[in-house]
């Protein structure tokens, strides 16, 4: 961006705007917006340079946004046929939301997903073009938001547009063919500051479909090394961990490296619902010592006072033994999925008829999801009882499952422990898919496979911010709901689900706990359908600090020090 000196006289290329400073002021007034809810980012946009060109003036004004966590953009472009030529540029958030002509109707503006950023944010700077050659001078309008500067711009999908350079990679990169997430990866790499994520990449490259390939620079290894190589931990993703430690999920998977280690993959729930990578751990084998000296090595990750409330294996003994010998506060379940599988292996062989065999796995998931220990005991004794011709059967699941373990799979115990619904370790066998779909091969080093992993793991934080500022900045028209007033924007839309699932059975359940089962609140930290019920009955709406602070963490920012 090239800049000249101002000169004497500028001032009068802003007469006419005078009149919208004016009407801005007014429209102020009339909308009555709290003091406390106004900031002034005045001083940011003002500038007495003269700038050689529309478009340098304009990339100014986007530039000082950008710092200042706002999305600056054009709102009203005049070439001065009549009058001296001048641009508007206003924030991403101004106006307000306007139907479209198919949507108007109730149902369209309930449908799931649909929301929208306009909060008729009154922040208005104009740009004018001077008398001398193509100089251009700016002057603010109202310098005022009424709303929060963005903490991330991952979510805005204006702040993320690619530039002409980018595109330029882009194009070249999906000549050669090369994969959406690594041409990302390449984008970012080039400018640190980039904020596009993977649904820029997929729309750029529908609109371009050309062949041919620039020389991507290799990807700087962003790599938290400890202890003998083994075990991995980006940065980004500890800071994820001490932001969302509640809940930790863990397994083994095999055939990832040329050494034939087994891997030990480490991952945790954001607030937004998606899955992060915590940790890589190569095992030199499976036994207690190992597991404990990554459990050690984890734990020396987090802070002293948030260490995990629950973490999900399935039934490895050795890696139970570690969890309870370094975490002995944490509540360790156990996958529901493995041991339905095992079931399975051991029991269906038992089974004459498939009808029979059906009957049973029925009447062993009605145990399971018992809600109440009474529950429990009936059907219990239901199962035992129908399936007394079948000794090896019962046996095996009460035996080898139920006496020693249903504490740690079964609901009636469960949902009381603050799993924020993860009681399978799911997550875990996603995330090994993932990896191995990454890797390609099962024969690669530990140099090869980070540079997988560091890949993987970039392109997940891009997502989780995106998903941290969407939480913030879109409102869903569903949750237009007065009850919603104080969550909007300071809660996750993830948890805003639940709430409205729970909010939808209120008028069944009422104020009667019993019908309620209180779930929400036990095993999400979540207003439940009783709670709702009072609130409604009292007129009142839901207060922030009914939802549990897991799901009003929007960022990875801490306020413990390391």
């Amino acid at each position: 961006m090239s800049l000249k000196n101002s000169e004497n006289g500028v001032d009068s290329s802003f007469e006419t705007v005078e009149k919208e400073e004016d009407e801005v002021q007014m429209n102020l007034d009339h909308n009555a917006v709290p003091l406390q809810q106004l900031v002034d980012f005045s001083d940011a946009f003002s500038s007495n340079e003269i700038f050689c060109s529309r478009d340098a003036l304009i990339e100014w004004a986007r530039n000082v946004g950008k710092r200042n966590g706002f999305v600056i953009v054009i709102k009203r472009s005049d070439k001065g046929d009549s009058r001296k030529a001048r641009v508007t540029l206003a924030c991403e958030r101004g106006g307000t939301y306007r139907h479209a002509k198919n949507n108007s109707n109730v149902e369209a503006l309930n449908r799931k997903g649909t929301g929208t950023k306009k909060c008729d944010c009154p922040f208005k700077i104009i740009g004018v073009k001077l008398t001398s050659n193509d100089d251009w001078s700016v002057k603010v309008v109202c310098g005022f938001h009424n709303h929060r500067a963005a903490k991330q711009l991952e979510g805005h999908s204006y702040a993320g547009r690619l530039s002409d350079g980018e595109k330029t990679i882009l194009s070249d990169m999906t000549k050669n063919l090369v994969k959406p997430r690594n041409i990302l990866l390449s984008i970012k790499n080039h400018d640190e500051y980039n904020v596009s994520t993977m649904k820029t990449i997929y729309n750029a490259r529908h609109k371009h479909r050309l062949l041919n390939t620039a020389g991507r620079s290799q990807m700087q290894q962003l790599m938290k090394q400890l202890n003998e190589y083994l075990f991995w931990a980006h940065p980004t993703s500890i800071q994820l961990l001490n932001a969302f430690c509640g809940v930790l999920i863990m397994d083994c998977t095999y055939k990832t490296n040329r050494y034939r280690l087994p891997l030990l993959e480490i991952v945790g729930v954001t607030s937004t619902n998606l899955t992060f990578s915590v940790a890589f751990v190569y095992l030199e084998a499976e036994r207690v010592d190992n597991y404990t000296w990554a459990m050690e090595k984890l734990q020396s990750l987090m802070f002293a006072d948030r260490l995990p409330d629950v973490i999900v294996t399935d039934r490895e003994l050795a890696l139970m033994n570690a969890v309870r010998l370094v975490f002995p506060t944490t509540t360790n379940l156990l996958c529901r999925w493995h041991i339905s599988k095992n079931v399975l292996a051991n029991c269906k062989k038992l089974f004459e008829r498939k009808e029979k065999w059906e009957a049973f796995m029925s009447a062993w998931s009605v145990l399971v999801f018992s809600s109440k220990e009474d529950d429990y005991e009936r059907n219990l004794r239901s199962l035992t009882t129908d399936y007394y011709t079948y000794p090896g059967a019962v046996k095996y699941v009460t035996e080898s499952w139920l006496i020693p373990y249903k504490e740690r799979f079964v609901a009636a115990w469960t949902d009381k422990v603050m799993h924020l619904g993860n009681v399978t370790t799911n997550r875990a066998e996603s995330a090994h898919a993932k990896l191995k779909r990454h890797l390609g091969s099962s024969q690669g080093d530990f140099d090869s496979s980070w540079n997988v992993i560091n890949a993987l793991i970039e392109l997940q934080h891009t997502e989780i911010k995106a998903s941290f500022e969407r939480s913030i900045s879109v409102v869903e028209h569903q949750f237009n709901n007065a009850m919603f007033k104080e969550l909007r924007g300071m809660v996750s839309r993830a948890s805003l689900n639940m709430i409205l699932m729970e909010f939808k059975r209120a008028t069944q359940v009422e104020i009667d706990k019993e019908i309620c089962g209180c779930v929400n609140r036990t095993s999400y930290g979540l207003p439940c359908a009783h709670e709702l019920a009072e609130l409604i009955k009292e007129g009142r709406t839901i207060p922030l600090d009914s939802v549990h602070s897991h799901w009003r963490k929007l960022d990875t920012v801490t306020d413990n020090v390391s």
